[in-house]
């Protein structure tokens, strides 16, 4: 039987991230260009799309699934890396994509298995997977819930890898490091929230008029990609139904750019006027400093953008995307951002754009292979490295500039406690972020802002705390983002 281009390439996908530790978007990404280039369908890459983000994002599930149903005696069956992506993929199928018949999943899974050299396993996947499919069929007739989920979300639980009275699959540690933030409804809903499908965010270019954003808007429908208005500012736009971004009208031209609503935020905290200079300290892939060139230059009175990172691949990257998006006066330059500036480049800043270096569990509903990369051990030594870099970083910092410092994770000891760093041992003046942010985020934030009787600890989430804010997709629709907005003193 001839194996599926589009399974194949899913395969790829889960191989190389296996194999050469790719983040998984990274890999998705480039596969779908690769398959656009060799003339795939919109279709067939919705559906490469769809299966490769799904193993990655449910994979703890998958793996209780395919062990409930290898495991023999208490031992664990040992099935080799191949085999096992393989089973996957047709798991993931069975159980969430009602579109493909279970005989399809099965089929095609032993078809991969032959292809790949593993022929004498075909069996032992067909077996599997057909067991799956029964269990599934079985329980479905009965009216209950996916009967091989209920057997994974019980040896899940055994393992540690979800709490036994949730419906999410997530590492037991980021649930307990969310329990001490949030509620346990609040956390429930962030976890619910990650594993949903989320749109892609585009940014308009603030310098260009009504009508053109209106034009470019109108050629991305007519493109057959669904477009609807972001939930706080005028230039963000969700695309959804896009699976070659690159050739949408607009973007070669640079027209816009894709960006999270909440990292647009972070340009918005800065408050810029006119004729600031504004440091962007770990720049790289270039959104913050290019959206604030983009503001600087629409409000036309001056001022520049100095843009670093650490390596030259990543200002390569910086400078690559600066020229689509027609910004040719930004500075972007190679600095190591955990050394001081120089004495002669030192208090040149009015702003300085400090988004660091994080764990990003913010953003696991985008890349989902983050809660399995990411240790708890990890947390403080990210910790200790976002306080080099700021206190290096501040020495470029004005007497009066604004400190606009940013993650995107859902952490306490890399957020909030950063926070008191800059604050307590740096020196900074927390300075409100309210003036600065749209009014209907305020009020999306607003609802906790009161609840000054609640234990710190369970703070209602998504609440603006004077000068900062926990962005959340549970609350707010958006990545988890964390800003801070501070000045320093005269």
């Amino acid at each position: 039987m001839r194996v599926s281009r589009e399974r194949e390439i899913v395969l790829n996908i889960q191989t190389r991230i296996r194999r050469e530790g790719t983040y998984s978007h990274i890999a998705v990404r480039e596969a779908l260009d690769e398959a656009q280039k060799e003339g795939l369908s919109a279709q067939q890459r919705a559906f490469i799309k769809r299966l490769a983000e799904g193993v990655t994002e449910r994979q703890a599930e998958l793996d209780a699934v395919i062990d409930a149903h290898t495991d023999r005696d208490g031992r664990k069956a040992r099935i080799k890396p191949v085999i096992r992506d393989i089973l996957r993929m047709g798991v993931y199928q069975i159980l969430y994509m009602d579109s493909v018949p279970d005989a399809a999943a099965c089929n095609e899974a032993v078809s991969l298995a032959k292809a790949k050299g593993k022929g004498q396993l075909a069996g032992f996947v067909n077996a599997v997977l057909r067991a799956v499919a029964r269990e599934n069929a079985a329980s479905s007739a009965a009216g209950d819930m996916h009967g091989a989920r209920k057997t994974a979300e019980r040896s899940a639980a055994a393992a540690g890898l979800k709490d036994e009275n949730t419906k999410e699959f997530l590492p037991a540690w980021i649930r307990e490091l969310w329990l001490g933030q949030f509620t346990e409804e609040e956390t429930d809903a962030l976890t619910a929230s990650m594993m949903e499908v989320r749109p892609v965010t585009i940014r308009l270019d603030e310098r260009l008029g009504k009508e053109e954003q209106e034009e470019i808007i109108s050629k991305i429908r007519e493109a057959g990609v669904r477009v609807e208005p972001g939930r706080f500012l005028p230039y963000a736009f969700d695309l959804k139904g896009a699976a070659a971004l690159q050739d949408l009208p607009g973007f070669k031209e640079g027209k816009w750019a894709v960006q999270d609503e909440s990292s647009m935020m972070a340009a918005e905290a800065a408050g810029l006027s006119g004729g600031e200079i504004v440091y962007d300290l770990c720049a790289a892939p270039g959104g913050k400093s290019m959206h604030c060139a983009a503001k600087l230059a629409a409000i036309n009175r001056g001022g520049a953008v100095f843009s670093f990172d650490l390596s030259p691949a990543k200002t390569a990257l910086i400078r690559e995307n600066a020229a689509r998006m027609r910004l040719s006066d930004m500075v972007i330059a190679q600095r190591d951002a955990r050394l001081p500036f120089p004495e002669g480049e030192r208090e040149r800043a009015d702003v300085l754009l400090c988004d660091l270096p994080c764990s990003g569990l913010g953003v696991m509903g985008k890349k989902r292979d983050i809660k399995y990369r990411v240790r708890p051990e990890q947390l403080s030594e990210l910790a200790a490295l976002q306080k080099q870099i700021l206190e290096a970083g501040i020495t470029a910092l004005k007497p009066g500039g604004t400190l606009i410092y940013s993650t995107c994770t859902i952490d306490r000891f890399e957020n909030e406690e950063i926070a008191s760093y800059i604050e307590n041992e740096l020196g900074l003046i927390p300075d409100p972020l309210a003036p600065h942010l749209p009014q209907s985020l305020l009020a999306r934030s607003a609802r906790g802002a009161a609840e000054d009787d609640r234990e710190e600890k369970t703070r209602a989430a998504g609440s603006l705390r004077g000068h900062h804010l926990q962005l959340l997709p549970s609350v707010h629709g958006t990545d988890g983002f964390y800003i801070a907005r501070f000045k320093k003193a005269l």
